[in-house]
Formats: C-alpha cells, sequence, structure tokens
C-alpha cells in the first residue's frame, strides 16, 4: 500500500511533512516478518534538521534510514544492499539518502552519532558514517566505538584532531542526536533497525520499509515511486 506524504529538502537540510505513524513488533520479528514493506495509519509532521544528503538534493526519491552505528542488521544492509542502491540510484541520480541517528543499543552509540556530526564540519560526514560500519564489530559497547576509537577515526581521515576533539568533549550535537532518535521514535514510530522511509518529492507518495532487506526489496518499491 502506498500512502500520500510531502518532503521538500533545500539546502543541507530535508523537511518531511505529513509522515505516518506505525508502532513496529520486537526488532527481530520486524525483520523475519516484513518482508513487504509497511504500511502507516496516522498523519504527523517531521523536521530532520540539517541533515546530510548522498546524491542529488533535487533527486526525484529521498531514502531515509534510521539507524544505529552499533546496529549489526544496519551493517549487513550498508555491506550487501546500499552499494548497489548508490551505484544504481543515487549516483544516476534517481535518488538521494538521508541517514537518521536512532541510538538505542548501547551507550557508544550516541557519541558515534555526534561524532559523525563533527566529521560534517570538516566536510566528510558521509566518510565517517562509512568508517563507522566498516569497522563495527560484533559487540555492543565492547570498545570498538570508544572515545580513543572515533578519534582514531577522524585521524585516518585526516581531519583536524584539535577541531573533531574539541567538538566532541563539547557535545556540540548531543541534542541534534537526541532530537533525531525522538523524532525516529515518536513520528516514524521506529522500534528497531535499520528502519526506511521511501519518499517521491514530487508526488508525495511513500513506503516505509522495516529491516535490512534484500536490493530487489529496494529496488521494487523506489521503481514504483519514480
Amino acid at each position: 500500500m502506498v500512502d500520500t506524504k510531502k518532503i521538500a529538502v533545500a539546502g543541507a537540510a530535508v523537511v518531511l511533512f505529513a509522515i505516518l505513524v506505525t508502532f513496529a513488533t520486537s526488532y527481530m520479528s520486524d525483520f523475519d516478518t516484513a518482508r513487504t514493506p509497511n504500511t502507516e495509519d496516522e498523519f504527523q509532521t517531521v523536521e530532520l534538521k540539517q541533515a546530510p544528503v548522498l546524491g542529488s538534493k533535487t533527486a526525484p526519491v529521498t531514502i531515509v534510514e534510521v539507524g544505529d552505528y552499533q546496529c549489526h542488521m544496519c551493517k549487513i544492509w550498508f555491506e550487501e544492499t546500499r552499494p548497489l542502491i548508490v551505484e544504481n540510484y543515487i549516483n544516476t541520480g534517481k535518488a538521494n539518502l538521508v541517514f537518521m541517528d536512532m541510538p538505542f543499543l548501547g551507550s557508544d552509540s550516541i557519541p558515534a552519532s555526534e561524532a559523525t556530526y563533527c566529521a560534517d564540519d570538516q566536510g566528510k560526514y558521509w566518510e565517517y558514517h562509512s568508517m563507522l560500519f566498516t569497522y563495527q564489530e560484533d559487540e555492543i559497547d565492547g570498545g570498538w566505538a570508544s572515545a580513543t576509537r572515533l578519534q582514531a577515526f577522524a585521524f585516518n581521515l585526516g581531519l583536524d584532531i584539535e577541531q573533531f576533539d574539541k567538538c566532541m568533549t563539547t557535545d556540540d550535537y548531543f541534542s541534534r542526536v537526541n532530537y533525531n532518535k525522538q523524532v525516529a521514535v515518536t513520528e516514524f514510530g521506529a522500534k528497531s533497525t535499520p528502519t526506511f522511509m521511501i519518499i517521491n518529492i514530487s508526488t508525495g507518495e511513500s513506503q516505509r520499509v522495516v529491516g535490512a532487506h534484500p536490493y530487489s526489496t529496494f529496488e521494487k518499491v523506489i521503481d514504483s515511486l519514480l
């Protein structure tokens, strides 16, 4: 089922109007049973403040990914599905991608999200985003996303470490990350990660997908919205 929504992309900010809300079940039940896009039944208004956009800001379709950098299924989607979406839809200008933080799995999840925005201050949001999923380890809060490791990732990307450290120690983006988490939970109704909202900007039509679905699922949904 396709529901009607509106999305506007302006500069670095993405604003979603008339987002529909559903309440999912547990993470694994979402992943096991949601083999077709979920539908929703209640309108809300959502704003994603200053969300970095991967791809053309004028692309006809926007993919909003709700995720946690310690989420194992998010890593699987990042490795197995995302590259084909980037190749076939983002690089061709048919779609763009926005990541909405929903850090809930462990104490290292919020600092990891904050670090991506500190990297964004130096123009390396998506590079840092990719590094987190590339080097994610199995154990949640196992040290792979500790303050020392987050700094090491910044160093490996050639960031100004003094600027990065100041950003992290002053919690410049703590409120932003928590805002995104609140929106993901209260407005999107996300109960698990990854959760996706795929929207046609011109028509307002959209579909919601819960879980690390294969590329074929996204191909079908995106093509139906183009």
